[in-house]
């Protein structure tokens, strides 16, 4: 602690107690956001590992999606397809939300239509195959999967945020505020020692002197 903090704290009993109390503030609060950080941490390492197997099903998806796509563009052409795709009764919708995760309003997307049976997809049983209904299926499981993964990615980049300011907030509490206010609770109460010392050393002088002026008054 350096001499210029020092010297804005009044060295008294009433300056000891308020360092105790904002120190005893410090470390509850400390303790309150470290366990809010582990906490976070958690859901974000279990959210990482839900990504990682979700990004893993979407890489193989799009591998069978993309065979499948060949397949038909060889046996169908480009205008067959797209013929196919234009057919289509509905359109996907996504609805975008929040909800609550460990006290944090983190994004919710969920999606509709995306997914539908053969009998609403639009398109009628003659001139088409089973491997237009697969194509189609592909697609669609593959858009699926492309929301969720939309969807952990947003949260995870929310969490993610909010263990960086709450690691920034514990620092500064563990390395910088306890610290400071530890090396005043030390200075004061070393100052108030010396005063004390010092008080009872004067005590004792005047004790002496009006013992010494008894003994010669009595001579």
């Amino acid at each position: 602690m350096s001499h210029r903090r020092h010297s804005r704290v009044v060295p008294t009993h009433h300056e000891l107690i308020s360092i105790r109390e904002q120190l005893d503030v410090a470390r509850k609060g400390e303790h309150v956001l470290e366990r809010r950080r582990d906490g976070l941490v958690f859901v974000l390492l279990d959210l990482i590992d839900r990504w990682r197997v979700l990004q893993s099903r979407l890489d193989e998806q799009f591998r069978e999606a993309n065979e499948l796509h060949v397949t038909a563009m060889e046996r169908e052409g480009d205008i067959g397809l797209r013929e196919l795709a234009n057919v289509r009764a509905t359109r996907p919708e996504l609805i975008v939300g929040e909800t609550k995760l460990l006290g944090m309003d983190i994004p919710r997307i969920l999606s509709a239509y995306i997914t539908t049976p053969v009998v609403e997809r639009g398109y009628g049983v003659v001139g088409t195959s089973a491997l237009d209904d697969e194509l189609v299926s592909s697609y669609e499981a593959l858009l699926e999967l492309v929301v969720r993964i939309a969807e952990i990615r947003a949260v995870l980049s929310q969490l993610l945020a909010e263990v960086r300011r709450l690691r920034i907030r514990v620092n500064y509490l563990t390395h910088r505020l306890i610290p400071d206010l530890e090396s005043d609770r030390d200075y004061v109460q070393r100052y108030l020692a010396e005063r004390e010392r010092e008080e009872r050393y004067r005590q004792l002088r005047v004790k002496r002197l009006r013992e010494k002026r008894k003994d010669q008054h009595r001579r």
